[in-house]
């Protein structure tokens, strides 16, 4: 009787270091470096000039508690605009392991996820100038409304370009600009004509290629700087705690 229960003992002790090792092998714990997590990341904010991640990783593959990180000047996805300063927080993150292994960032589900985006100016003027064949294009802001000057091709031919508008949301997955006001060589656009422009160029940022959907819900208009974020309030960064830069 006492041979068996040492060897239910020594089996048992066996069963738990082995957990303990699988665990430990498969999971880097918080703080640890995750080189599999950071170069799918990479692959998310591509060619970020600094990408900082905070991961509290759970105990199986592509599973996180939760999974924080920061990137500065970096584009999403595969989008032109130019992103500054990116925050992200995913909670209850379940990865899709075949494309993890890979190296791609893929998320399968998340019990929430949020963002908070910082796009500025001179980066937005640069996205306008790359669609244009021309590089006059100038932004600037009140703080409530963007104006613009610039030469665009209309029928074959450059025409000078006055323009005002705002930023909208409203609880999608895109960002819009909405057009209030355009002046082309001196003269007023239709408002008819105005939603027609609109077309060609919105989204101004889209999520139909990211790995993981976030829900936009205000976009705040600075002097220098565009905020979108998931918060009801742009002016607050819950998440940017996580990874402060």
């Amino acid at each position: 009787m006492r041979m068996g229960r040492s060897r239910l003992h020594a089996a048992c002790a066996t069963l738990l270091l082995a957990a303990v090792a699988l665990t430990a092998t498969a999971v880097p714990a918080r703080g640890e470096s995750d080189p599999q997590l950071t170069r799918a990341i990479a692959g998310f904010f591509r060619g970020a000039e600094v990408l900082r991640i905070d991961a509290v990783p759970d105990l199986y593959e592509g599973g996180y508690a939760r999974i924080s990180f920061y990137a500065r000047r970096a584009r999403v996805a595969n989008g032109g605009l130019l992103v500054d300063e990116g925050w992200t927080r995913l909670r209850g993150v379940t990865l899709n392991v075949p494309a993890f292994r890979q190296g791609v960032f893929r998320v399968e589900s998340t019990r929430s996820a949020s963002i908070y985006l910082r796009v500025s100016l001179r980066s937005l003027e640069q996205f306008f100038i790359a669609a244009s064949a021309y590089d006059d294009i100038r932004l600037w802001s009140d703080g409530s409304a963007l104006y613009g000057t610039g030469t665009v091709p209309l029928f074959n031919r450059p025409n000078r370009v006055e323009m005002k508008g705002t930023f909208a949301v409203e609880g999608t997955r895109d960002l819009f600009f909405q057009v209030e006001s355009l002046r082309v060589n001196g003269f007023p656009v239709p408002a008819a004509l105005l939603r027609l422009l609109e077309r060609q160029f919105n989204p101004i940022l889209a999520q139909q290629d990211w790995p993981v959907i976030f829900t936009f819900r205000s976009v705040r208009l600075t002097r220098e700087d565009v905020i979108i974020s998931s918060d009801p309030d742009p002016s607050l960064c819950s998440i940017c705690a996580d990874t402060r830069p």
